[in-house]
């Protein structure tokens, strides 16, 4: 075992916990860190690139007492402004010892993958804030509490805006908010896509008010994931996200979604057995080495994901006549995948097909470089047919940021002698995809 993790320390810790393994994955999700013995640096940390996202989880009962405005400021202090404060603090360790951080109380395991340099570093401040939700439907009728940018360190009540102790914006969810933000936003990019949308919205001066966080991510979803430019002040239509999640084009694209997780579970396989030492190659690799391999394939969106899985899958059943070699779309401008589908082999034998299968897979990549030169990064995915025996999975990283035009010409021979990827030779396809059916949003795929 490479590492142990925690899992949360209360109810809620473990819930949030739950919540982001669920959609940032084990190798980017760490719950309860420590700075030093005994002393919690944070209640989760997900690092993903140069992107650290800092939570703070408060449950604090919200008071009862006859002055209203004084059970607000009570809770706010409690639940907001003390979570802001240790965000805060740290992001200052986080930048200024980034090699004392821990994953247990009594400091004996570090935080195993590298953080970014802190001059490249992009912070999101999250406050995770229970108890206030039962209220702000008694008083206001609505699920989770306001939000207004202009409002500085909680002086309307139940409305959230600036803290002015914070570096930065603190994203703040609740009860009602957080599992909904985090299913729809439910990989790493995705989520971070959102935080930097919100945060450049928050400070634009246009946006006045939403009466909801999912009234804000409703409007940001049905948009093509981002905030339409307005010149005018305005304010997000109230009951927003129940109109959106009720659409039949909406809810026909989550059940479209459902074939992406065949992506997350093949990461989650390979970094389960990576973890626990369990690979049949790799295991020599260092959290570091794996994690930069790994964040390629998590840092493709949902959609993205369910695209790839939608290909993967019709070639996998394909590849049951013959072997399948094919390139595969990313949503990441620097990044190309090369799959390559054996259709498997008796289990006298499966070595040396695996062997082979594993040869022909970076040959592939090789020559991949000589189709598409202005990709950096080369992945490739070796798999079985469906129904085959045996089943495994061989994963490829070329980096060619430094290849010379001497390597990008044996590149070119290389797909030339083998006839991988030749025009004539190779089928084009085209694959059209919309993520909300009925929608303009589509990718182009080409085979």
């Amino acid at each position: 075992m490479k590492f142990v993790k925690a899992s949360g320390l209360t109810e809620s810790e473990k819930v949030l916990a739950d919540l982001c393994n669920g959609s940032f994955l084990q190798l980017w999700t760490y719950p309860n860190l420590f700075s030093k013995p005994g002393k919690e640096l944070c209640d989760l940390l997900v690092v993903f690139g140069r992107y650290v996202l800092v939570f703070s989880d408060k449950n604090c009962t919200y008071g009862t007492a006859e002055d209203d405005e004084l059970n607000w400021k009570r809770w706010y202090k409690k639940s907001i402004a003390h979570s802001a404060a240790q965000i805060e603090s740290a992001i200052t360790w986080i930048s200024e010892q980034p090699d004392e951080i821990y994953l247990d109380a009594k400091c004996s395991q570090r935080l195993p993958i590298d953080l970014p340099d802190p001059k490249e570093a992009i912070f999101h401040r999250i406050c995770v804030a229970l108890g206030a939700s039962a209220i702000t439907r008694e008083k206001f009728g609505r699920p989770s509490l306001r939000i207004e940018p202009a409002i500085k360190d909680g002086k309307k009540p139940l409305t959230i805006g600036r803290l002015s102790h914070a570096r930065g914006w603190v994203h703040v969810f609740d009860e009602e908010s957080l599992p909904v933000v985090v299913k729809q936003l439910s990989t790493a990019s995705d989520f971070v896509a959102y935080l930097n949308a919100r945060s450049k919205l928050l400070g634009d001066g246009v946006f006045v008010s939403a009466e909801a966080e999912t009234d804000l991510l409703a409007r940001y979803l049905w948009h093509n994931r981002s905030f339409p430019n307005e010149t005018e002040q305005y304010v997000i239509e109230p009951d927003l996200w129940p109109k959106v999640s009720a659409d039949v084009n909406f809810r026909a694209g989550q059940k479209e979604d459902q074939v992406s997780y065949f992506w997350d579970h093949l990461i989650e396989r390979v970094t389960g057995r990576f973890i626990d030492g369990t690979l049949e190659t790799g295991n020599e690799l260092t959290v570091p080495e794996y994690e930069s391999m790994a964040r390629i394939l998590a840092g493709e969106s949902r959609f993205s994901r369910r695209v790839l899985a939608k290909l993967i899958i019709d070639r996998a059943n394909r590849a049951k006549d013959a072997a399948i070699g094919t390139l595969l779309p990313s949503c990441q401008s620097d990044v190309t995948y090369v799959l390559y589908i054996g259709q498997g082999a008796a289990p006298s034998r499966y070595d040396h097909y695996r062997k082979d299968r594993a040869m022909t897979l970076r040959a592939r990549c090789i020559a991949a470089k000589a189709v598409l030169p202005e990709k950096r990064f080369i992945v490739g995915v070796g798999l079985d047919a469906a129904g085959s025996k045996g089943s495994s999975e061989d994963f490829v990283l070329i980096d060619t940021l430094e290849w010379s035009d001497e390597v990008l010409k044996k590149a070119e021979d290389l797909r030339r002698d083998l006839g991988y990827f030749i025009e004539g030779r190779a089928v084009l396809a085209q694959f059209v995809e919309a993520e909300y059916p009925g929608s303009d949003i589509s990718v182009d795929y080409r085979a």
